[in-house]
This record gives C-alpha cells, sequence and structure tokens, in this order.
C-alpha cells in the first residue's frame, strides 16, 4: 500500500460570475474542507488527487469560465492557514462561532471551534442556514438528530440552546476528533452522544427535530427513512437548482416543504 501523502492539494477558485458555490459542487466529495470569501474559495483536497481533479475542472470551465490555480500545502500547517483567514460568524447577534483563540463577541451564544479538516466552521451558507434554523426552532428539553454531523457545529449550538439530548451521526473517521476536541472548548459533557456511523443506515429517528446538512445524493436517500418520524427535518447542502427534484421526492414520501430558505446558491428546506 502506498504511503499516505503528508500534503493537501490546495484549489483556488476566482469567479467574477459568483459561481463558486456550484463549481465546488460539481467537484464531488472528494473536497475535505472549504473556506470561502469574496467570491474566491480555497478547496483542500488528500494529495496526489490533483490530476483527476483538474480532469473535471476543465469539464466544469467550458460552461462557467472561470480561473484557478493549485498549491501544495503541509497537513501539520492546515491550523495556520485558518488563522490567516477565520473570521467570526455573527447571526442576529444573537449566535456566534468564533475560532478557539479569540476569547470575547458580543453575542447571546458563543461557540468556539478549533478549525479541523471537517466541515462546519459557519462560514459556509449551507452552515449558517441550518444555524439560524437552531436559532429558530430548538427548544429546552428538545431531543435532536445531526446527520453529518461534521464539527460538531449544530450539535454544540443545539446543546446550548436548550436541547435536552443531541445524537451526532458522522460516518467520516477524520471528524471525531475535531468533534470532540469543539465539544470540549465549549464546556460540553453531557446529553450529547457522537456516532461514527453510515447516516443511510440509521434507524431511529424518534426526536423532535431532525438536522441533515449533507449533500443531494445523499438526502435524496435519506428522505424514504424519514416517513415514519414525528420529527420537524430540516434540510440543507442542497443548491437552488436541486430544488424541484428534492420537492418531487419529498411530495412521494408524503412530506410537504412548509418552508425554503435561501442564501446565495443555496437552500435550506423545512419539511
Amino acid at each position: 500500500m502506498s504511503p499516505v501523502p503528508n500534503y493537501f492539494d490546495v484549489l483556488s477558485i476566482n469567479d467574477e460570475n459568483g459561481n463558486v458555490d456550484v463549481i465546488q459542487s460539481l467537484l464531488g466529495n472528494d473536497c475535505l474542507g472549504a473556506y470561502f470569501k469574496n467570491g474566491a474559495a480555497q478547496l483542500y483536497f488528500d494529495g496526489g488527487k490533483r490530476d483527476n481533479i483538474e480532469v473535471s475542472l476543465q469539464n466544469i470551465n467550458a460552461d462557467f469560465q472561470f480561473q484557478w490555480k493549485w498549491k501544495k500545502q503541509k497537513k501539520e500547517d492546515w491550523h495556520l492557514a485558518w488563522q490567516d483567514n477565520f473570521t467570526p460568524v455573527v447571526i442576529d447577534k444573537k449566535l456566534a462561532v468564533i475560532p478557539h483563540w479569540q476569547n470575547e463577541i458580543s453575542a447571546d451564544t458563543v461557540i468556539k471551534i478549533k478549525p479541523g479538516m471537517a466541515f462546519g466552521t459557519g462560514h459556509h451558507e449551507t452552515t449558517w442556514l441550518m444555524l439560524n434554523q437552531v436559532l429558530k426552532q430548538i427548544k429546552p428539553r428538545m431531543s435532536v438528530l445531526d446527520l453529518g454531523a461534521g464539527s460538531g457545529i449544530l450539535s454544540i449550538a443545539s446543546i446550548k440552546l436548550g436541547a435536552e439530548k443531541v445524537d451526532a451521526i458522522e460516518f467520516d473517521p477524520d471528524c471525531e476528533s475535531n468533534f470532540y476536541e469543539n465539544l470540549q472548548l465549549n464546556q460540553i459533557e453531557e446529553n450529547m452522544h457522537y456516532y461514527q456511523y453510515d447516516v443511510l443506515n440509521w434507524k431511529n429517528f424518534n426526536y423532535d427535530i431532525i438536522f441533515a446538512n449533507i449533500n443531494r445524493n445523499v438526502i435524496e436517500r435519506l428522505i424514504p427513512n424519514f416517513r415514519e418520524t414525528k420529527a420537524k427535518v430540516i434540510l440543507s447542502g442542497l443548491l437552488e437548482s436541486d430544488y424541484e427534484a428534492i420537492k418531487h421526492i419529498c411530495q412521494s414520501q408524503n412530506f410537504q416543504v412548509k418552508e425554503k430558505i435561501i442564501k446565495g446558491e443555496w437552500i435550506c428546506l423545512v419539511l
């Protein structure tokens, strides 16, 4: 077996037409982490995958006409890149996400995050949309299922806003250490359970609220699993162009989309 390269291939994308999010989604699931700012993005891939990604970029560029470049970054320098770029995320002065090296910010509820390879720092539109729903939906003593928990940001926000029980499900083994680091940073020791498990094989949906911030391919296969639940289901990781297809699947399973919230190219659906 070949040794795993000790570096990331980092892809920087600039697109004057504002299609960076769409381009990222078209590159598939190989992206390990992403940083977005001012219409540009840095996407992180395991070292050695550049040639395959380059073929996809050439095909996508035929439709979108954007610029990109590559660089290598040592894995141990990952946190330094985030420290240079991470800015706090604040939602209506009620909820703030800050890096672990920052001490204070004006908000009712503050979440500290140690940036890692797990998605979920609040900067991406889908995480922002879901955090906004956590603010709106979570009430004291609720039970929550977080499918595709990543860094744990939605689970942590739910506990801080009063949830009595949170089950966090994440298949990617690389997320676990970052998840527990973030629990420790936020002094969460109770009412949280983490499962390294395939969300498509999870069988228990007896909760008050279910969050699933994943991607269209997984969500399409998840929706039928929600047929028997009485929970409020909140979905993201979806582009606005995905809406009609997802709505059709929901209707085929006797779900109605009660609310669609849009931010940029991305949407959040409340069932």
